[in-house]
C-alpha cells in the first residue's frame, strides 16, 4: 500500500507537470468512454434491468401464425379452447389494447385501455393499490360493467379522488364502475389508462368468429422446470386438434409461444447492440490514439527509466508505475466521461423514435457507473500496458544518457507498433464510417421511394363515434358526410376526405380474399390483402393517381351494388395483361357472407405500412357501403396544417360535442413516425462516425509528426545533398499513406464480413455495397492526406546543418 500511494502520487505529479499531454489524452478519453456510458445507460434501461414482475423468465407471450398472413393476434374462441389445455402453462391470460370515448369528466376524450381477462393480474401477480381486481363472473357478456384505474390516471384525470371506488366513468356512452386503482408499477401496456374485462366483449364486434383475429396476446407463465419448447410442442398439440375440427378457419393457423422479453425488445434489441458495438469502435480508437501519444512519452523518458533502473528500480516496479499512471489518466476520462454521458442522454433520448419500451427509465444508474468505472480500467491497461513495456526495453544508461533530447531514436520494435496501433485505428474508422454510410445510403433510399400520396399540407385527426346514436350504419355514413361538408366550408380548407387507416400509418386490417373465376385454393393458402375503407374524397384529397376506371362516387350506396378500388400491384398480380375493371372479389373465407364486390377503379400504390415496406395489394371499399365507426379525416390545407385544427375540432363538435377528437396532427407526423428509428440511427452513427474520423485524423497526425520528428536528420542529410522540399513532402506522405492503404484494406474487409450483421437494417442497399465501401475509402484517403500533410510541410522546413548536429 505504500508504494501504491508513492505511485499515485508521482502519477499526479507527472498529470500536473504535462499539462497539455495531459488534457488531450482525458479529453479523447472522456470522448470514448463518455460515449460507451451513454449508449450503455440505454442498453441497461432498455434490455438489461429486471422486468418489474416475479420470475420474468418464466414469462411467454402466445400468437397465433399462418403461412400467407404470418404473426397475427389470437382468436378469441381459439384461445378459450386452449387456455386450460396446456400443462407447460401454470397460468393463461390473454390482453388487448382498445381506445374509448370517455364523456362527463370535461370534453369528450378518447382514452387508450387495455382489456383483459381476470387472470391476467395474478399472472403478473400484480395487487391493486385500492379495490379490487375483476372476477371470473365479471368477465362474460352482459356482466356488470366494471373499470380499474391506472395509478397516473387516477392522480392526473381525477386528481388523485381518494373515494373513487364505486363511482362511474361514461366509456362509449355505458357507465363502467371503478372497483379499484392499479399500482403505478403496471406498466405492461405503457400507454393504457384503464383495464376492463376482456370477456363482456366477446360477443361483439365479430370476436365470436372463429377467423378474427382482432389484437389479441396470449401471456402465460410456465411451471417450475418447463422449458418453452414444451409448452411450444402441447400448444402445436392442440392446434392441430382445432384445424381438424374447424379446416375452414384453423386451416394451417399455428401458435407461437415466444419469450416474454423476446418479444417486448425483438424489434430495438438489433440497433441497440449495433450501437453499442459502434461506440465499442470509438472506444477502440480512442485507446490506440493514447497508445501512440503515450510511446511517444515513454520515448522522451527513456533516459529517465535508465536512470531509475541503474540505481536499483525493478523493471517490474517501473511497470507498475507507468499502469498507475495510464489508470489515473483513464480514471480521469471516465469521471469527465460520465458527466458527458449525463449531458447527453437527454439529447440522446429526443433522437429515439417513441415506442421504445422503457426508454423512459434511463438514467445513470449504479450499473451505469460501474460499467464506466470498469471500461475505464480496462481502457487504461489497455493503452497503457503496451507502451510500459516498449518503454523499458532502452539500451545501457550510457548511451541513453549521451543522447539529447531532439536525437532520441525509437527502436524498431517501438516504431512497429507505432505503425500497428495506427492501422488498427485506421481499420476502426473504416468499419465504423462504412456501416455509417450503409444506414445513411438505406435512408436516402426510402427517401427517394415514391409514397403514391402526397403529405404535404394534411392535417389528420381521428373521429370515432360511440354511443347508441350511432348503432346504425347510416347514422354513421350520416355523420362523417355531414362532417366532411362542414369542414370543406372552413376557409383555407382546399379538400377533406376520410379513411379507416390513413397512409405511412402501418397495417390496420390485413385479410384474406378470394377473386372470382378463379380456383379458390385451401384456406392456409388464400391470398392476403390490404383493406380499407375511404370516402369519395380521399384519393383526390391525397392526389392518389387514377389509373383505370373510376373513384368512388355518389351513386355508390348502400344499395346500390358493392364496389372496390383495387391499387396498382393487385392488378398487376392478378390481370397483368387485362383490364381489371369489371372483374369481382371477395373479402373474407368462401363461406363467410360478404358479398363479391365489382372493381370500379385501379389506383396507383400507396405506401400504406410506410416507405421501407413492401408494396402489397390493396383494396379500398367505399365508406357508404361499409359504415364503420372510426375514421382518420385528412384535410388538405395551406402551408400550416395545424392552424385549422381547433376550428376543425369545432366543426366536429358542432354536430355531437360527446363524440371525440383524436391524434390531431399533420399527416407528415406518420411518415416521419414511420421512418423514426432509421432517421435515429442514422443520427447517432453519424456522431460517431464524425468522432472516429476525427479521431483517427489526430492519430495520422500524431504518429506522422513523431515520423518526421525521428527522420529529421535522415531529412537534412537528403535536403544537404540536393533533394528538393516537395521530394520531402512526397517521402513523408507516401510513408503515411501507405500505413493508411494497410489500415484501409484491413478495414474493408473486416467490413465485409461484419455489415451482414446489420443488413435488417439495411433498405434497397447490399451489406457489401460497392459504392459505400469506395466512398468511405476515398473519404478516409482524403483524411489521411490532409493529416499527413501538416507533418510533410513541417519536414521540408528541416535546416540541414541544424539536423547534421543532432549527433
Amino acid at each position: 500500500m505504500f508504494t501504491f500511494w508513492q505511485d499515485l502520487k508521482f502519477g499526479l505529479r507527472m498529470l500536473a507537470r504535462n499539462p497539455g499531454f495531459t488534457a488531450v489524452a482525458v479529453l479523447t478519453l472522456a470522448l470514448g468512454i463518455g460515449a460507451n456510458s451513454a449508449i450503455f445507460s440505454v442498453v441497461n434501461a432498455v434490455l438489461l434491468k429486471r422486468l418489474p414482475y416475479p420470475d420474468p423468465a418464466q414469462l411467454v407471450v402466445v400468437l397465433e401464425n399462418q403461412a400467407n398472413l404470418g404473426v397475427m393476434s389470437l382468436a378469441w374462441p381459439n384461445f378459450a379452447d386452449w387456455r386450460d389445455q396446456i400443462p407447460a402453462f401454470q397460468r393463461v391470460a390473454a390482453a388487448r389494447q382498445d381506445t374509448f370515448t370517455l364523456t362527463g369528466q370535461g370534453p369528450a376524450s378518447r382514452v387508450h385501455a387495455a382489456q383483459v381477462t381476470p387472470t391476467f393480474f395474478p399472472l403478473l401477480s400484480v395487487t391493486p393499490r385500492m379495490g379490487r381486481i375483476f372476477t371470473s363472473e365479471e368477465d362474460v357478456p352482459g356482466a356488470a360493467p366494471v373499470v380499474l384505474l391506472t395509478d397516473s390516471f387516477w392522480r392526473t384525470n381525477l386528481r388523485s379522488d381518494p373515494n373513487i371506488l364505486g363511482k362511474s366513468l361514461a366509456l362509449d356512452g355505458v357507465s363502467y364502475t371503478v372497483i379499484g386503482v392499479l399500482p403505478a408499477e403496471l406498466k405492461y401496456f405503457p400507454r393504457s389508462q384503464l383495464y376492463l374485462p376482456l370477456g363482456q366483449f366477446s360477443r361483439s364486434h365479430g370476436m365470436e368468429v372463429r377467423g378474427n383475429h382482432q389484437g389479441i396476446q396470449g401471456i402465460a407463465r410456465l411451471r417450475p422446470g418447463m422449458s418453452v419448447a414444451q409448452a411450444q410442442s402441447e400448444l402445436d398439440a392442440v392446434m392441430h386438434g382445432l384445424e381438424k375440427q374447424y379446416p375452414v378457419s384453423n386451416g394451417g393457423v399455428a401458435a407461437t409461444v415466444t419469450p416474454f422479453d423476446e418479444y417486448l425488445f425483438h424489434d430495438t434489441r438489433t440497433a441497440l447492440l449495433l450501437l453499442f458495438g459502434a461506440v465499442g469502435l470509438v472506444l477502440l480508437i480512442a485507446c490506440a490514439n493514447i497508445a501512440n501519444l503515450f510511446l511517444a512519452r515513454a520515448t522522451a523518458r527513456q533516459k529517465e527509466f535508465a536512470l531509475r533502473t541503474t540505481l536499483g528500480a525493478a523493471k517490474g516496479r517501473l511497470i507498475r508505475q507507468l499502469l498507475t499512471e495510464s489508470l489515473l489518466f483513464s480514471v480521469a476520462g471516465g469521471a469527465l466521461g460520465l458527466l458527458l454521458a449525463n449531458w447527453s442522454i437527454g439529447p440522446l433520448l429526443r433522437f429515439a423514435p417513441p415506442d421504445v419500451p422503457r426508454l423512459a427509465d434511463t438514467q445513470i444508474d449504479w450499473r451505469v457507473m460501474s460499467f464506466t468505472l470498469g471500461i475505464s480500467i480496462a481502457t487504461g491497461i489497455l493503452f497503457g500496458l503496451a507502451p510500459a513495456i516498449q518503454a523499458l526495453r532502452f539500451g545501457d544508461l550510457g548511451s541513453s544518457l549521451k543522447e539529447t533530447g531532439a536525437s532520441v531514436t525509437s527502436t524498431r520494435s517501438r516504431q512497429r507498433l507505432r505503425s500497428v496501433l495506427l492501422v488498427f485505428e485506421v481499420a476502426l474508422a473504416i468499419v465504423l464510417v462504412i456501416g455509417s454510410g450503409l444506414i445513411v445510403r438505406s435512408i436516402v433510399r426510402v427517401l427517394q421511394v415514391k409514397l403514391g400520396a402526397n403529405p404535404d399540407h394534411v392535417l389528420a385527426l381521428d373521429v370515432y363515434l360511440s354511443g347508441p346514436s350511432y348503432a346504425k350504419p347510416e347514422a354513421r355514413n350520416n355523420f362523417f358526410q355531414n362532417a366532411i361538408t362542414r369542414i370543406q366550408r372552413i376557409p383555407g380548407v382546399i379538400s377533406a376526405g376520410s379513411i379507416t387507416c390513413p397512409p405511412f400509418g402501418g397495417t390496420c386490417w390485413t385479410s384474406v380474399y378470394i377473386v372470382e373465376g378463379r380456383p379458390v385454393p385451401a384456406p392456409s393458402d388464400l391470398p392476403n390483402s390490404l383493406f380499407n375503407v375511404a370516402d369519395p374524397n380521399f384519393f383526390r384529397t391525397m392526389q392518389v393517381p387514377l389509373l383505370a376506371g373510376r373513384y368512388f362516387n355518389e351513386t355508390d350506396t348502400a344499395a346500390s351494388t358493392p364496389v372496390a378500388v383495387i391499387n396498382e400491384t393487385m392488378a398487376r398480380q392478378w390481370w397483368p395483361n387485362e383490364s381489371a375493371l369489371g372483374k369481382r372479389i371477395k373479402q373474407g373465407f368462401p363461406e363467410d357472407k360478404t358479398p363479391f364486390r365489382e372493381v370500379v377503379g385501379v389506383v396507383g400504390d400507396v405506401k400504406e405500412e410506410g416507405p421501407d415496406m413492401p408494396q402489397r395489394p390493396e383494396v379500398y371499399f367505399a365508406d357508404s357501403q361499409e359504415a364503420t365507426p372510426a375514421l382518420t379525416l385528412l384535410i388538405r390545407t395551406g402551408p400550416e396544417p395545424m392552424a385549422l385544427a381547433k376550428t376543425v375540432a369545432n366543426e366536429i363538435h358542432a354536430i355531437d360535442p360527446d363524440q371525440a377528437v383524436d391524434q390531431v396532427q399533420p399527416l407528415s407526423d406518420y411518415l416521419e413516425t414511420s421512418l423514426a428509428w432509421r432517421k435515429s440511427i442514422v443520427a447517432v452513427l453519424g456522431i460517431f462516425g464524425i468522432l472516429a474520423l476525427g479521431l483517427a485524423a489526430v492519430g495520422i497526425y500524431g504518429v506522422m509528426s513523431y515520423i518526421a520528428l525521428q527522420r529529421s536528420r535522415e531529412i537534412g542529410i537528403r535536403m544537404a545533398m540536393g533533394a528538393q522540399p516537395r521530394d520531402v513532402l512526397a517521402i513523408v506522405i507516401s510513408q503515411g499513406l501507405r500505413l493508411v492503404g494497410i489500415g484501409i484494406v484491413t478495414g474493408i474487409i473486416a467490413g465485409v464480413a461484419l455489415t451482414h450483421l446489420m443488413s435488417s437494417l439495411l433498405f434497397g442497399v447490399s451489406p457489401t455495397d460497392p459504392l459505400t465501401f469506395v466512398a468511405v475509402a476515398l473519404l478516409l484517403t482524403l483524411v489521411a492526406l490532409a493529416a499527413c500533410y501538416i507533418p510533410a510541410r513541417r519536414a521540408m522546413r528541416v535546416d540541414p546543418m541544424v539536423a547534421l548536429r543532432y549527433e
